[in-house]
């Protein structure tokens, strides 16, 4: 307990008298456990727990250290979601629900829960009706190691950043759901260098200590980035009997707090979303596409803690948008609260959103949709439009799936790029009145459809002719939403260039030839008719 502030004590006292004045009469449970070992148990046991009762614990151990949670009996009435009866873990106080690790009722066992921190509570809740034997457990202070199984965590080296202590030996089994993975992030390493014989760390693919399954790593570099192959990771840390280090930290994140994203076109939501997502969480989603296509994301709908009172700055939840794979990329900004961002679009093909949650005050988050823009170059002259799109940017397209205005007006084979050429008087080009200035206007459609699903996308293409300038932007894509509700209020932007594979436009040439002939002949047939005038 000499660890544990004062002020401290008394926040979790406060936070346990709450809790057991709801407690039936009568009933005596709950309380502040801060032994580094201890066990509790429902109200009773083993015999049957009484009816309409609340009872909440509270274990705290030192600061730098965590609380391992293992279930040994557990008997309670079965609910689909457990509404009657039920065992609440959470990481922290019970007072936040964005630090919910589970809800447990019925007879199977809440698999064994390790804290991210030196607090862990459990909340026992039974009704009116139907009561059974309750539940027993332990727990401990884990110095190091454990079962770990959140969306996203923290290891660190014992007494990290002090020196660790000889003769140490840590497992951390990090566990993900079904089907996802999990990816390890070092971002401080410093340990005996040594052929990785004495002080390491060994990471393995999958939950047994399996020699070929193994990578040691030790000195003053960073491991690399890890990505499991399963739900499962096994991170070690051995030293020997002399020399230390600052040690590590390393973060991990799993499943849906950690996806790569290579559609074209989709919806990222925060963990849990419309519901509280999770405290003490950083997730990552990267949006990968193919070379020459550019990223446009809508936010839809935020809602995180607010700004910090002191700073106004987002110091606390928080969303970030980097215009790359990482953070160390340049960062198009970060949001918290309600403050909805306007449309975003990267510079290349890569895009990385990263959400962090501290301890407390959890809120709804967030849904963004983004869209691949398709990389085209287009141009006009007083007659007609020019479409470049480089094949290499949609290999998965036949020419037939880019077309103006109909599909009977497909693109054709040009070199590397799909090419469209078309004059103002067909595939669907209409004049308009547009700021007192008269264009030109015609709707490209890029068809990804695939199967069943249908997906296609809508760029508006724009000439002036009497400038021979030409613009494109984007209207839609395939979305619930139509991608264009939003678009409204953003900017239009020029696309990047294709590269054409030709030394010269024939199509914007043949225009200007047609005119300046027409201006001759014109000159030509006035010189006639002067000579004429003349004579006569």
């Amino acid at each position: 307990m000499q660890n544990i502030p004062c002020k401290f004590i008394f926040m979790i006292t406060v936070l346990w008298e709450e809790a057991v004045i709801q407690a039936r009469k009568g009933v005596k449970c709950g309380g502040v456990l801060s032994s580094s070992v201890g066990n509790f148990s429902s109200p009773n046991f083993p015999g049957l727990y009484p009816p309409y009762t609340e009872c909440s614990w509270l274990i705290v151990v030192s600061e730098g250290s965590t609380v391992q949670l293992t279930f040994h009996h557990f008997d309670l009435e079965f609910h689909e979601s457990c509404e009657y009866d039920y065992v609440k873990i959470y990481n922290g106080e019970s007072k936040d629900e964005g630090n919910l690790l589970g809800k447990f009722c019925g007879t199977d066992f809440p698999p064994q829960l390790t804290s991210s921190w030196h607090v862990l509570s459990v909340l026992f809740h039974s009704d009116k009706h139907v009561t059974s034997t309750g539940f027993f457990a332990t727990y401990k202070k884990d110095i190091c190691g454990g079962i770990l199984n959140g969306l996203s965590g923290v290891i660190t080296s014992p007494d990290y950043p002090d020196n660790y202590p000889n003769n140490a030996e840590c497992q951390w089994l990090i566990q993900a759901a079904p089907d996802s993975k999990i990816r390890l992030v070092f971002t401080d390493f410093q340990m005996e260098s040594e052929e990785c014989n004495f002080d390491y760390v060994a990471i393995f693919d999958g939950p047994n200590l399996e020699e070929n399954k193994a990578q040691r790593y030790c000195g003053y570099t960073n491991p690399p980035d890890t990505t499991s192959s399963s739900n499962e990771l096994l991170v070690v840390f051995k030293s020997d009997f002399n020399i230390g280090g600052r040690g590590f930290k390393a973060h991990f994140s799993t499943g849906e707090c950690r996806e790569i994203f290579t559609t074209v076109k989709g919806n990222i939501t925060s963990p849990r979303y419309p519901d509280l997502y999770p405290n003490n969480i950083i997730c990552h989603w990267n949006i990968q596409l193919l070379p020459g296509f550019h990223i446009k994301i809508f936010f839809r709908d935020i809602e995180l803690e607010e700004r910090s009172s002191l700073s106004k700055e987002c110091d606390y939840d928080h969303l970030s948008v980097y215009d790359g794979d990482s953070e160390d990329s340049p960062m198009l900004g970060r949001w918290c609260a309600s403050d909805t961002p306007p449309p975003l679009t990267s510079s290349g093909n890569k895009l990385l959103l990263v959400l962090v949650t501290d301890r407390d005050t959890a809120n709804k988050g967030f849904s963004v949709s983004y869209i691949g823009v398709v990389p085209m170059n287009v141009s006009c002259t007083r007659t007609d439009f020019q479409i470049l799109v480089p094949s290499q940017s949609v290999p998965q397209l036949e020419r037939s799936h880019i077309y103006l205005g109909s599909p009977s007006c497909p693109s054709q084979i040009s070199g590397n790029n799909y090419k469209i050429y078309a004059r103002f008087d067909t595939c669907g080009t209409e004049p308009q009145k547009r700021n007192n200035t008269s264009v030109i206007v015609s709707v490209l459609y890029v068809d990804f459809s695939f199967g069943t699903h249908e997906d296609i996308h809508e760029y508006e293409v724009q000439c002036e002719p009497k400038r021979k300038e030409a613009s494109v932007h984007i209207l839609s894509g395939s979305d619930p939403l139509r991608l264009n509700a939003l678009l409204d209020s953003a900017a239009e932007s020029r696309l990047p260039e294709a590269e054409s594979s030709e030394t010269s436009d024939n199509g914007q040439d043949g225009s200007d030839v047609i005119f300046i002939s027409i201006c001759i002949l014109a000159g030509i047939l006035m010189l006639i008719a002067v000579v004429g005038l003349v004579l006569l």
